[in-house]
């Protein structure tokens, strides 16, 4: 019995899959009048039909995004694998973003990070933080993209909104997660506990560009 867990967002969600088979999901938007994330990770590992000591893996989305989300998962990623010997894995979180696309793949995921800027990534490319003016140019054009909040792309760049996946076409964030953490437990490498790191991607654009004034 493995677990996923990504908090990076507004939507979060938890899985537990034993090899390639899902077990049980919980899905959810971030308030703050949430029960902890502790709590709906005992729930969902009892749907599953196990209890914490049963897990063999963890892997929890690194970012970019959510300074606290960040934390909260990550924390408890380590914390379970350390508790209790086992492998711990990270994967990007707009990796496990563009996962939600149905239909033709999306290319590009797009996350509000706050002050008129984007945490951005496009294939082929790490994550990037840039202003959502500097979008026009950036973006390619025919980028199928998944951006979260939903319909914030008609706000930044009003010409480019028809690239937007729409919610119709988007699967829960549970769903692709399962599809990431598979991924990832095949494929990767576990971390050693004191190497895992949030992924913040650099200071806000804003603040970068008067550091670098004259």
């Amino acid at each position: 019995m493995r677990l996923a867990i990504d908090t990076s967002g507004v939507e979060q969600a938890l899985v537990v899959l034993d090899g390639r088979r899902l077990l049980a999901a919980d899905d959810w938007v971030r308030l703050r009048a949430d029960p902890p994330v502790l709590t709906r990770l005992d729930a969902v590992v009892k749907r599953a039909g196990g209890k914490p000591d049963d897990l063999e893996a963890v892997m929890a989305a690194r970012g970019p995004g959510s300074f606290t989300g960040l934390r909260v998962g990550l924390s408890l990623a380590a914390g379970l694998a350390y508790a209790r010997h086992i492998p711990l894995y990270i994967a990007d979180s707009l990796a496990i973003l563009v996962r939600r696309a149905t239909g033709d793949p999306a290319t590009v995921a797009l996350r509000d990070a706050g002050r008129r800027e984007v945490y951005a990534w496009r294939e082929g490319e790490p994550a990037r933080r840039m202003s959502v003016d500097e979008l026009g140019g950036w973006l390619p054009a025919a980028a199928r993209i998944m951006v979260e909040p939903a319909g914030s792309l008609a706000r930044w760049v009003p010409g480019l909104a028809h690239l937007e996946v729409p919610p119709s076409e988007r699967r829960t964030l549970s769903a692709a997660l399962l599809d990431s953490a598979i991924w990832t437990f095949d494929s990767q490498k576990p971390l050693r506990y004191d190497e895992v790191q949030a992924l913040y991607v650099q200071p806000a654009a804003a603040e970068e560009r008067k550091r670098k004034a004259p």
